[in-house]
């Protein structure tokens, strides 16, 4: 009985599996032909814009918000220096 089970359940994966096969067969053809066209004709691929190059402009990226202030107010050990000299007199925030 327990085999019996086994091989039904083995033989409805199998038919599943060939049944999705067989019903994506047509757009695995098609997806085979355009890409064998594409590879005799390649001058189909840069119909769109013909005479436009790509230009690549590099680009610096700018810090975060925060870690700039953290750049404009300085090192952390200015501000602990800041810190001991105001506790001792008042200096203002460069």
């Amino acid at each position: 009985m327990r085999e019996l089970l086994i091989l039904l359940l083995i033989g409805a994966v199998g038919y599943l599996a060939y049944d999705d096969y067989y019903k994506q067969r047509p757009a695995l053809v098609q997806a085979q032909a355009e890409v064998q066209q594409l590879r005799q004709n390649p001058a189909q691929l840069n119909v769109a814009a013909p005479n436009t190059r790509r230009i690549w402009i590099p680009v610096s990226p700018t810090p975060p918000g925060w870690f700039q202030k953290r750049l404009e107010e300085g090192s952390t050990l200015d501000n602990a220096r800041r810190h001991r000299q105001k506790d001792a007199e008042e200096t203002p925030h460069p």
